[in-house]
């Protein structure tokens, strides 16, 4: 009997074993395909594309073999278990100090926990000239609570500067040994050139990485925190911002869009699009030794291309004036028409050609205008996101370029954000 009941136990205990080593297996299978899914570009942004990329059922691009770029010398990035690069743990404890905009704890809290899952890189384009101004922009980004921001520098002297800069991430526009570096020479008509249409070759190769971008000019003034995933979870590849009134040649199609306001997503559909815009500038391509993977750690993660040249903002608005992308808009009554006056709203509508869906955000939300407004008010404050003044009170004006544009800031903020202080955006004069 005594023999029997010590068979039985062990072949329950055999039994059990067995039980604990599938279940084991399963939860270990269960793992390895999360850890899989996880590794696509789309949750690793800073890694180099290569020759097995392919796009997703969405249009977005992945890879399944992927080589990791981390930028050294730099303070301001830690790499994560998952493979994210964030700021560092002072920048992510910065506080949100704009009043004008209360919210609710419960919103607080949701906004805080998206800065982290976001996939969109935030870019500001800068040479030696407008370095300080791209500084004063990164440290207002932070300050605001975004974490993804970068500066592309398009010569030596802006990359040295920003790099000697505390927890600034910065990276350049090209790699430096391309022959399109440094990209910000020549004349200033070639100089703008090269750095407005080099811009896109840097957007265009962060798009095959998996990055969505929001390409913003240095000199753009954040007022708010939006969360990302606004644009992100939309169904638009492509945001546009209202331009004003240049370029003055297309105004007759009853509105114009910014070259240096837009977010664009890693999707079949954008990329064509961008692709589009460089071969009207006539780019030439990729350096002949360039390879895949072609970068090095704190050398950015574009690899060698030569640097392109045109006014980017002519060659968008272009693309609608002679409609050559085959734009339809989604509701005919929203399209943006020169009757409907200075303040338009929010439009749709999809290029047949490339694919991508479009979306212009409304002036109030984006604001390219006066410094004090126009026609009569300023953007709602309740919407405005982004604000692009266009001009310097005449009175005040400074011959110095750069300091020219932190005026301009501070008049904005004196003028339409109702005394809000500048104190904490880092663009005091």
């Amino acid at each position: 009997m005594a023999k029997s009941s010590t068979i039985l136990v062990a072949t329950l205990a055999m039994a059990v074993g067995f039980m604990v080593f599938v279940i084991s297996q399963i939860d270990l299978s269960i793992y390895s395909q999360s850890m899989h899914n996880s590794n696509a570009i789309g949750d690793a942004p800073w890694e180099i594309l290569n020759n097995n990329t392919k796009s997703d059922k969405n249009g977005e691009y992945r890879s399944n073999n992927k080589m990791n770029i981390i930028q050294t010398g730099q303070q301001n990035r830690i790499v994560t278990n998952d493979n994210n690069i964030h700021l560092d743990e002072a920048i992510l404890k910065t506080s949100n100090n704009n009043n004008d905009h209360d919210q609710s704890q419960a919103t607080t809290k949701s906004i805080k926990n998206s800065k982290i899952k976001s996939k969109t890189k935030i870019v500001a384009i800068t040479d030696s000239q407008y370095s300080q101004i791209a500084l004063s922009w990164h440290r207002k980004l932070t300050s605001l609570g975004y974490t993804t921001h970068t500066i592309a520098a398009a010569d030596d002297d802006s990359l040295t500067y920003l790099r000697s800069q505390t927890n600034i991430s910065v990276e350049p526009l090209l790699h430096p040994q391309s022959s399109g570096w440094p990209v910000a020479r020549g004349k200033p008509q070639e100089l703008r050139r090269r750095i407005f249409a080099t811009r896109w070759v840097y957007i265009l190769g962060q798009l095959k990485l998996g990055n969505h971008i929001l390409l913003t000019d240095a000199d753009n003034i954040f007022v708010r925190y939006m969360p990302l995933e606004v644009m992100e979870d939309s169904e638009y590849d492509v945001f546009h911002a209202h331009c004003g009134d240049f370029p003055i040649r297309f105004l007759s199609m009853g509105f114009v869009v910014c070259g240096g306001m837009a977010w664009l997503r890693s999707s079949e559909g954008t990329v064509r699009y961008v692709e589009s815009i460089l071969e009207q500038c006539g780019w030439g391509g990729m350096d002949e030794d360039a390879e895949d993977g072609d970068g090095g750690a704190g050398d950015g993660m574009m690899m060698k291309a030569k640097a392109a040249r045109c006014d980017d903002q002519q060659v968008v608005n272009s693309k609608f004036f002679f409609n050559s992308l085959n734009y339809t808009w989604d509701e005919e009554e929203t399209r943006p028409r020169l009757e409907q006056g200075f303040w338009k709203g929010e439009s749709s509508g999809r290029s047949l050609v490339t694919g991508h869906r479009f979306k212009l955000w409304s002036v109030d939300m984006c604001y390219r205008g006066p410094v004090n407004g126009s026609f009569g008010r300023c953007p709602d404050a309740n919407v405005n996101w982004v604000a692009m003044p266009t001009n310097t009170i005449t009175s005040e004006k400074q011959s110095d370029k750069v300091r020219d544009r932190k005026l301009r800031v501070e008049q904005w903020f004196r003028f339409c954000r109702n005394g809000t202080s500048i104190g904490d955006g880092g663009f005091q004069l």
